[in-house]
């Protein structure tokens, strides 16, 4: 390449093509970089990462003392509703990640959310299945049905294949390309 100027203005040719040169198109994550509404966003992206973490943490320490100070007449209930909160941990904790991810990558990894669903969706057949249980024989004012209730654990079972089937389809994929900034 020539390092000649090319007009009046000192320009070279390779300027307009070269990494800073003039002519440069620049990426969306370069533009945004140290403006004042990145660091809003930043700031506010990891105020909802401490809050998630936050709540994590409170559900889990809830549920470990609400099972071992629980009566024990009422074990099986305490291990379900421990259980539940335990799912419920994973859940905050995987949302939790998937905000860091999106912000040091500024990218959007969508597996973590099927992961995310189908924790959901099993949690939610636990509670229908644990609702099942113990409201066999006699069944209070306002609570579903049992048909009601097999319907939404079939619906559960079929959120967590379509899931389940989208989170293999995407297994071959590479997982930087989710998170690439360009």
């Amino acid at each position: 390449m020539s390092e000649k100027p090319t007009g009046d203005h000192g320009v070279h040719e390779h300027d307009a093509r070269g990494p800073g040169g003039i002519g440069r198109v620049l990426s969306w994550p370069e533009i945004r970089r140290g403006t004042p509404l990145r660091v809003l966003i930043d700031l506010v992206q990891y105020g909802v990462a401490i809050a998630l973490l936050v709540l994590a943490a409170d559900v889990l320490v809830r549920s470990f003392i609400d099972f071992f100070t629980s009566p024990s007449s009422g074990y099986t209930q305490a291990l379900i509703s421990a259980v539940d909160g335990v799912l419920v941990v994973i859940i905050l904790v995987d949302i939790m990640r998937t905000v860091l991810t999106h912000l040091e990558g500024w990218g959007f990894p969508f597996r973590p959310f099927l992961v995310i669903g189908i924790i959901a969706a099993v949690r939610d057949i636990l509670a229908v299945s644990t609702r099942l249980t113990f409201s066999a024989g006699s069944q209070p004012a306002g609570t579903p049905t049992v048909t009601q209730s097999l319907f939404e654990l079939g619906t559960n079972a079929g959120v967590i294949l379509v899931l389940a089937l989208a989170l293999f389809l995407t297994r071959g994929q590479n997982v930087d390309a989710e998170t690439d900034p360009r």
